[in-house]
């Protein structure tokens, strides 16, 4: 059992680690840091300067020259980090602050961020080591060619970066850009599900299943399935999940079932696959980007941001990936051993729990805005439009209602309301 504790803390603890802002940086620091070392050597037995010979026009064999080159370049490069990082700390905190704090882990773990701190750093981390060699090596040349010639390039380098991180996070900080990059990657796990052939309508239970209970709290985030999968096929295990994927969790809660007894080799494979933490990754969970343009919505009809535009363009996205969700609603996920027998039964994705989710928290804030209303009508008849076998029909038509309810008691312009009124009644005819 502390076996298990111990793998699945370190499983946590790695993703957690692989999604800081900090893990890119370090990386590449620690292999400039080495590059300098493998540089120095090269100097040292005389390889670097023969290397360099090659193009002589780059040759700086004056140490008072050289030391005067690394010292403007390692200044340079420490206030251009300082102004990277404020320009990080200032974009986190205005996301924060107008869009959402649900952003900020999506935002942390981009790469290109991450490289180009890790490129100015690492390049700082080598100069150091190479001003430090000018003149002190015991053998070998006074000024190290090779190093010094790599760190003008590093220098460069770090400056084109600088500008590249200025024109990515000038697009990353726009709310269009955030909420088209929330929708393409809930899109593309969506698709993902719709093409895999894992969901079916039922799956009937021939054996026994045994109730486990949640062995830790947090959120039901993701599981890790190929290492599960070989486990589960040596003990021929079957795992049907009761909670939904997203849904925080209670230590003690009714949270899966097994078609054996529970034992500790089962307990361990269990807590060693099945991740439960604090944080929403879209891609690791899709209804993570519901929740997430859902905030930035509500936070955009909010009186102090007061954006029916950017809450109009989530709106937009939402009805689309609703009518995708549609089409999985009510089904089972069975993910399957290559022999066909079934391993992890996922229960159906909770559609009507989305749907509302999304449209009463967008409802409370924009009753008094027609132009929000209207597009939140639209989003209703599109997803009715699709609803083929009236699986949600009580729904959609108790949601309609609720807009008409809510619309009559704030929006004070007659011709608004009767606009309104209009849409509502046609989506009723044409959808109802």
């Amino acid at each position: 059992m502390d076996t298990a504790k111990v793998k699945y803390d370190v499983k946590k603890a790695y993703m957690q680690i692989t999604t800081s802002i900090a893990f890119y940086p370090m990386v590449i620091a620690f292999c400039l840091l080495a590059l300098s070392w493998v540089t120095s050597y090269l100097d040292r037995i005389s390889v670097g300067g023969s290397l360099v010979d090659e193009v002589s026009f780059l040759r700086v064999d004056n140490a008072d020259t050289a030391r005067s080159l690394l010292s403007a370049l390692l200044t340079g490069l420490i206030t251009l980090v300082t102004f990277t990082f404020a320009m990080v700390m200032i974009v986190l905190s205005q996301v924060t602050a107008t869009f959402s704090p649900r952003l900020l882990p999506d935002l942390v773990s981009r790469r290109g961020s991450q490289v180009v701190l890790g490129t100015i750093i690492g390049s700082i981390c080598f100069i150091i080591v190479v001003l430090s060699n000018v003149g002190t090596m015991p053998s070998g040349p006074e000024v190290p060619p090779l190093s010094v010639v790599l760190s003008v390039f590093l220098g460069f380098a770090s400056l084109i970066c600088f500008i590249y991180f200025i024109h990515k996070i000038s697009n990353e900080i726009q709310i269009g850009n955030i909420i088209n990059n929330i929708y393409r990657n809930t899109r593309d796990v969506l698709d993902r599900e719709l093409s895999s052939g894992s969901y079916q309508e039922k799956f009937e239970e021939e054996e026994e299943f045994h109730v486990v209970k949640a062995w830790d709290s947090g959120y039901f985030d993701k599981v890790t399935t190929e290492d599960i999968m070989k486990g589960s096929k040596k003990l021929g295990l079957k795992i049907r999940f009761l909670k939904d994927q997203g849904m925080y969790l209670l230590k003690g809660d009714p949270f899966l079932k097994i078609n054996r007894p529970l034992d500790d080799r089962t307990q361990e494979l269990l807590e060693e696959n099945v991740i439960l933490r604090h944080q929403e990754n879209v891609v690791e969970n899709f209804i993570y980007g519901f929740k997430h343009l859902t905030e930035i919505a509500v936070k955009a009809l909010s009186p102090g941001v007061n954006d029916p535009g950017t809450a109009i363009q989530a709106i937009d996205c939402l009805m689309d990936l609703l009518c995708r969700l549609q089409q999985l609603g009510g089904q089972l996920k069975v993910v399957k051993h290559e022999d066909g027998t079934p391993c992890l039964i996922y229960g159906p994705i909770p559609f009507e729990k989305i749907f509302y989710m999304c449209s009463a928290s967008i409802r409370a804030y924009s009753t008094k805005d027609v132009t929000v209303q209207t597009r939140l009508v639209e989003l209703i008849s599109k997803i009715s439009e699709r609803d083929e076998q009236d699986k949600h029909r009580s729904l959609l038509e108790k949601e309609l209602n609720s807009i008409e309810e809510a619309s009559g008691k704030d929006i004070t312009a007659q011709e608004d309301l009767e606009y309104l009124q209009a849409l509502l009644q046609r989506a009723r005819k044409e959808h109802m």
